[in-house]
């Protein structure tokens, strides 16, 4: 069925929200205010989506995407949007699920700092599939679990694309083979290359679905420009999952440099870092910000990474301590502290929601958890803490703000919401929550 549509506005996850004889369309591609002739492609019993066929009225947000895969990769979803109406309906959609999902009715800040739109992004993972003539490296295409082959990708950095390419060859040279997913067969599953802010340096992980990888092809890898360090990681099982629990160094060193505000990070190849270095620096400022230290602060930094959050707040504070469960993150934390000199800082490495239980009197709480959120016991557990603040950092709207209403459930108020675009031409929004106990003055 082919319907007119008009956007009403872009959603989480990118997509144009239309309404269609009192049903909800989905259009992705679509932007607001603009009216499209579609074919529906899907349709439930609440909901349709639809693909574009024509485009009648423009938005007057819409540009030309300037990759030739836009469309097909599942990447980016906004590359049709010129990057001030990204932001905007970023803000948008993030205010909207406020709302709806936790009843957050606070007024959403407005992205302060532009970030820089185009290769930002200093870590990448690629996809590695079987072909009948060698193997493809690129991204999904969207919704699905076929590869698209993308030589060149605009959000990463340059070298990303040249040492893609020479790994293939050195993968084909060498008699590696792709992963094949339905068989489960074959053995390069992904390929994860990673870029340091403090001398270029590349570090190749190679993802393999068994432990065999040859010693041969490592140090080809090793010998391209630029690469400090060649690893492995295993992944045996059918599973959605890129790295592996282990990852062991073929070549050169295990990690990378990484520079925040002036301090160093070493960041090892399975560790956690943000991907955009020039807007993790802008997390960082608001984040102390709205910790707003004057000097005597027990803090706590829950999902604490390397400790970047924990070694930028701990000058200004009396006492950080950091919990975090990845103990190769947690062994980075250290070294950083150590290399910095800074030694107000305790580095805990478990389950964040029982080591929490061993804390005693805390100040502020910082917590930055993966995009599922934290567990409601988590939650409760900060709460019965009794903080003056919570500075909460999430990379997922919806999860946010079912977190921030079990908060406000436990005696908590929101008292701002402020995102960093650390994701652009995706619908991906950093956001950063500070809330008080319910009553307090709005310092």
């Amino acid at each position: 069925m082919v319907v007119e549509l008009l956007i009403d506005k872009l959603v989480q996850g990118g997509d144009g929200l239309a309404t269609h004889e009192g049903m909800k369309v989905f259009v992705p591609y679509s932007a607001p205010q603009e009216r499209v002739r579609a074919h529906i492609v899907t349709q439930k019993r609440d909901y349709a989506v639809a693909e574009i066929q024509e485009i009648l009225e423009p938005s007057p947000l819409r540009i030309s995407a300037p990759c030739p895969y836009y469309g097909a990769c599942g990447g980016c979803q906004l590359q049709h949007i010129n990057y001030q109406g990204q932001l905007v309906v970023k803000r948008l959609y993030l205010n909207e699920a406020l709302q709806r999902i936790g009843q957050i009715f606070v007024p959403v800040r407005h992205v302060t700092a532009e970030a820089t739109p185009w290769h930002y992004r200093n870590k990448t993972q690629y996809p590695v599939g079987a072909t009948g003539d060698g193997m493809a490296i690129g991204f999904y295409k969207r919704g699905t679990h076929d590869l698209l082959d993308v030589p060149a990708c605009l959000l990463h950095p340059v070298e990303f694309d040249r040492l893609r390419e020479a790994m293939r060859a050195v993968f084909a040279a060498t008699g590696e083979t792709g992963y094949d997913e339905a068989r489960h067969d074959g053995n390069i599953r992904h390929i994860v290359l990673r870029q340091g802010t403090e001398d270029g340096g590349l570090l190749a992980i190679v993802v393999t679905r068994t432990p065999e990888f040859s010693t041969r092809a490592a140090e080809l890898i090793a010998e391209q420009p630029g690469v400090v360090g060649v690893a492995q990681s295993m992944v045996p099982s059918r599973t959605n999952r890129i790295m592996g629990s282990r990852t062991r160094v073929l070549a050169g060193r295990g990690y990378l440099h990484q520079s925040v505000l002036d301090k160093t990070f070493r960041v090892s190849a399975p560790s956690f870092f943000q991907v955009n270095v020039e807007q993790a620096e802008e997390l960082c400022r608001k984040v102390l910000k709205h910790v707003a230290p004057k000097g005597d602060e027990l803090v706590l930094d829950l999902y604490s990474g390397v400790g970047m959050i924990s070694l930028i707040v701990a000058p200004f504070v009396q006492h950080v301590t950091a919990i975090e469960f990845d103990a190769t993150a947690v062994e980075d934390a250290m070294v950083n502290a150590q290399a910095q000199g800074v030694r107000n800082i305790e580095f805990v490495c478990g389950d964040v929601s029982r080591a929490i239980s061993q804390v005693a009197s805390i100040d502020v709480v910082i917590l930055d958890p993966p995009r599922k959120g934290c567990p409601a016991e988590t939650l409760r557990r900060i709460a019965a803490l009794k903080p003056k603040r919570i500075i909460y950092v999430s990379c997922n709207p919806a999860t946010l703000a079912r977190d921030l209403a079990t908060l406000e459930q436990l005696g908590y108020t929101t008292y701002e919401i402020e995102p960093v675009d650390m994701f652009p031409q995706t619908f991906h929004i950093e956001v950063i929550a500070r809330l008080g106990p319910l009553g307090s003055a709005d310092e």
